[in-house]
């Protein structure tokens, strides 16, 4: 694999959205930033040789053919869209590393059994719509435009009038892929946490992705005069927010041990001001967790939690369930297949599970599934702070080429 090409193919992408003042990458979703980058892969696939279409929900999805071109695909990929201020890698690794595969591909005059397909999706992130991977879940059919109409960004526009307003394809059945369809889904990202740096392993094979269930919360006090309202009298909705933050925190570290996590990630009060009561906050809670059953009794006990200090302290809380995804456990025989790509490469590994959400977790709902990690560090993600190492880079697209030519193979059943 030709490493100078990836990391050049990084730097061009990130240029896409990239803030001097911060160092940060904002490509978020339907923005101009990251629909360009969506018409530069499409231009870098059909440059080698590939097949290209976007959806009608701005996916970009490229085919080079196989021998045998009525034999399912196997699919790599990731997506291109960033949070806020975003790091480098997150995402877009694995988009620029399935161009790489089908470019070694190209150069070693490999030719697959089954085609390969890589995809660039959209609107992984939750940044703007509150609700995550949903470009994957368009794909496999799990979104629909009724959908898209139920979905607003904070200023007001439905995820329907954007895709609607920037599509370059009408909606069709041929989107959908369905059971069958794929022969596997393969995505290579960065770990976004510590573990295989703390270990000190180059490849993390992952067996299951935890998922998370949302809440957006609205609490309303009363706002008054900072200063001529009496301490009992008040109804400050932030210091209710503050101690549902605090609560949240609790309740999951006491059940980190069953791979729990919970955070509030937005709180916004209203006025906002020095000299005022905030009236007003809204937040947004996100809990996540490896099994269902454990993630959803920890959901449970921040619901009562909430009403029960919202109830003390006088304050009305609308708490709005924004929905939970389901974990998944991924594809061993896939699984073993890295294992020896890994071996016969001489690279350190460990199998692990994902604590963040991947578009992996809906490929897995219609197709063998896996994902490949490779350390970032100090585990530090959506962060201008995002740092990887090129040589874990180089690991990881080589473990990559490795998995995708024996899952390409006609003879290997999975």
């Amino acid at each position: 694999m030709n490493i100078d090409t990836v990391m050049h193919h990084l730097d061009i992408f990130n240029n896409y959205g990239y803030d001097e003042e911060t160092g940060g990458i904002n490509r978020i979703a339907f923005r101009h930033a990251e629909r360009l980058a969506a018409l530069k892969f499409s231009m870098l696939c059909q440059e080698a040789g590939l097949e290209v279409h976007f959806d009608y929900f701005g996916n970009v999805i490229a085919r080079r053919k196989g021998k045998d071109n009525s034999l399912p695909p196997v699919m790599l990929g990731s997506h291109i869209d960033t949070v806020k201020d975003g790091g480098r890698y997150d995402g877009l690794l694995g988009v620029v590393a399935a161009l790489q595969v089908v470019q070694h591909l190209n150069e070693h005059q490999i030719e697959t059994d089954h085609p390969i397909e890589i995809v660039a999706f959209t609107c992984e992130e939750s940044s703007r719509f509150n609700k995550s991977t949903l470009g994957s879940k368009y794909l496999i059919g799990d979104l629909t435009t009724d959908d898209m109409k139920k979905l607003t960004d904070d200023r007001g526009k439905t995820l329907f009038h954007l895709v609607d307003t920037l599509k370059q394809s009408m909606p069709s059945d041929s989107d959908i892929y369905h059971k069958g369809d794929l022969k596997a889904y393969l995505e290579l990202h960065i770990e976004q946490g510590p573990i295989l740096q703390n270990k000190h392993k180059d490849i993390g094979i992952v067996t299951h992705i935890a998922a998370p269930h949302r809440y957006k919360l609205k609490l309303i006090g009363e706002t008054s005069h900072s200063g001529s309202t009496p301490m009992p009298m008040r109804k400050d909705a932030l210091t209710a927010a503050s101690e549902i933050a605090l609560k949240v925190e609790s309740i999951a570290q006491a059940h980190h041990q069953e791979g729990i996590v919970a955070t509030v990630g937005y709180i916004q009060p209203f006025p906002n001001m020095m000299n005022a009561i905030p009236g007003e906050v809204k937040m947004l809670v996100d809990v996540r967790g490896k099994e269902s059953e454990s993630r959803e009794k920890v959901a449970s006990e921040i619901e009562k939690a909430i009403e029960a200090i919202t109830e003390r302290r006088e304050i009305k809380a609308e708490l709005e369930d924004l929905g939970a995804d389901t974990p998944v456990n991924l594809n061993p025989e896939i699984a073993d297949i890295t294992e020896d790509v890994c071996e016969g490469l001489g690279y350190s590994y460990r199998f692990m599970f994902s604590g963040a959400g991947h578009d992996a977790m809906n490929m897995a709902l219609i197709c063998p599934t896996s994902m490949i990690f490779i350390p970032c560090k100090d585990g530090i993600s959506h962060s201008p702070k995002e740092s990887v190492e090129v040589s874990e880079i180089e690991k990881g697209v080589n473990t990559l080429i490795g998995t995708t030519i024996e899952l390409a193979k006609k003879d290997i059943n999975i």
